[in-house]
């Protein structure tokens, strides 16, 4: 079996129940009656254990309740072309091994539509995004720091290569405000200006294209397979059948044809911040 995202995901998850616990791997695997190598290839997912094996490791580590179902309902499916799932817990634990993903990525191709890219965002628009997505009030801080913690896989030393294909829509959209969609079109003119990052505006009345199916990202890396991913209101799609990524890969490819050059990304960019600050300053008046 190749290394699929959920076998990546049980990995870590075991992994971390471990170093919660903290019991180095050789020793955990002789309280198990394994070797070292083969639990260290469990939590890489390089190998994936058996439903029984898991529900062993859990015990010893003393995982129980939630949790227990959480790290369990990982161990379904795990071989299969594509992970999919509308449910909430699951959705979390996807959504985990994606940052997880991210951050170790080599490079980064963000198609994005309708709103400015996660990667991208400011404070102000990741806090209204969450708050009008209807993250309870409680949650909403935690949600946007990991929102801007995101940031890293691209600043960072050795940093991912990001291309962000950004709707014009997406520069209209003044989430949290005229103010905040200002600082956010600011903030994508300081990104663009990395070397490893390029924001490229696609623009209107282009007639049909695969931008407009809606959003989706492609992760590189060196160490795993490229892998797409799809992600609704409702349900997460995570595709890393190489047919399937190729066919997202090729969408990519499309898309980029049709953009703006950076040059004139970058100068849209700045005359819609600008007529927004004027529109902001008149109206004031």
């Amino acid at each position: 079996m190749s290394k699929t995202p959920k076998a990546v995901a049980l990995g870590r998850a075991l992994r971390q129940a471990r170093e919660q616990r903290r019991v180095s791997l050789r020793d955990f695997a002789f309280r198990i009656d394994r070797d070292a190598p083969t639990l260290s290839r469990w939590e890489t997912g390089d190998r994936v254990p058996r439903p029984e094996q898991v529900a062993r490791i859990l015990a010893a580590l003393r995982v129980r309740g939630e949790r227990f179902d959480r790290i369990m309902a990982l161990t379904q499916g795990i071989d299969l072309p594509q992970w999919i799932t509308t449910d909430p817990v699951e959705r979390g634990e996807q959504r985990a091994a994606y940052l997880a993903y991210e951050q170790g990525a080599s490079g980064i191709v963000q198609i994005s539509p309708l709103q400015i890219p996660e990667l991208l965002q400011t404070e102000e628009v990741a806090t209204a995004i969450a708050t009008a997505s209807g993250v309870p009030l409680p949650d909403v801080p935690r949600r946007t720091a990991d929102t801007l913690g995101r940031a890293t896989a691209v600043t960072r030393q050795q940093p991912a290569r990001l291309t962000a294909l950004i709707g014009l829509s997406a520069l209209h959209q003044n989430v949290g405000g005229p103010e905040a969609g200002f600082e956010q079109l600011r903030h994508l003119v300081e990104m663009a200006k990395l070397p490893n990052v390029e924001v490229l505006v696609v623009p209107f009345g282009l007639g049909w294209h695969p931008a407009l199916d809606g959003a989706f990202s492609l992760l590189e890396s060196s160490a795993r397979d490229t892998v797409a991913f799809v992600e609704t209101r409702v349900t997460t799609l995570w595709l890393h059948r190489s047919e399937d990524v190729r066919t997202y890969q090729r969408d990519a490819d499309a898309i980029r044809a049709l953009a703006l050059s950076p040059l004139e990304s970058l100068r849209t960019i700045t005359d819609t911040a600008q007529r927004l600050r004027a529109s902001g300053k008149a109206r004031a008046n």
